[in-house]
Order: C-alpha cells, then structure tokens, then sequence
C-alpha cells in the first residue's frame, strides 16, 4: 500500500472485509453463543526506513525497506479515526505468528 494507503481507503478496506462475515467452516465451528470471527489480513510492513547496510532478510535491506512508505503505513494504522473503527467493530490486532 504504501503511500497510497490513507485513513479512508483503509477503513473501506476494513469494513468491507468485515461485511463478508466468517466462512463456511469458522461459522460451523463457533457454537451459537459467541459472535462469528472474520480474519483478515492487511498486507503492510509498517515500521520506520532502515539504514543502507543495516536490516533487510538476508541480503541487506531493500528499496522499500529503506522507503519512507513504512513509516508512512505506521502513521495510516495508527491514526486515531481508524483506532476508533478498530474499537467500535471490536478489531483484534496481531501477527501472523498469532494465528
């Protein structure tokens, strides 16, 4: 997303992925007394711009690794208006290696 990403295109984005409700098998799986669960990704890498020679997955950092866009998404998922979705539609944030 990058610098393309902003507050209003991120909140569609957010609900409208709520709105497709939970697929067949997490429905299924959820008794009836709990609300359904939707997961969704949001493909970022928030963060702040590494430094030339420093960071990156092996090979040293990467032109958008070092890009001013990561700290742009930082701001865009942080900002106060998309908190507030996230707290009214009761979003849970967490990494990959938490689901």
């Amino acid at each position: 997303m990058g610098q393309n990403m902003s507050s209003a295109s991120l909140q569609r984005a957010l609900k409208q992925a709520l709105a497709a409700g939970p697929s067949d098998s997490t429905s299924k799986s959820l008794s009836g007394l709990h609300p359904a669960v939707v997961t969704a990704e949001l493909m970022v890498h928030p963060g702040y711009p590494s430094y030339t020679q420093e960071g990156g997955c092996g090979g040293g950092p990467d032109d958008f690794s070092q890009s001013s866009d990561r700290e742009h998404e930082l701001g865009m998922l942080t900002e106060p208006s998309v908190q507030e979705l996230y707290r009214r539609e009761r979003v849970q944030l967490c990494g990959f290696k938490d689901l």
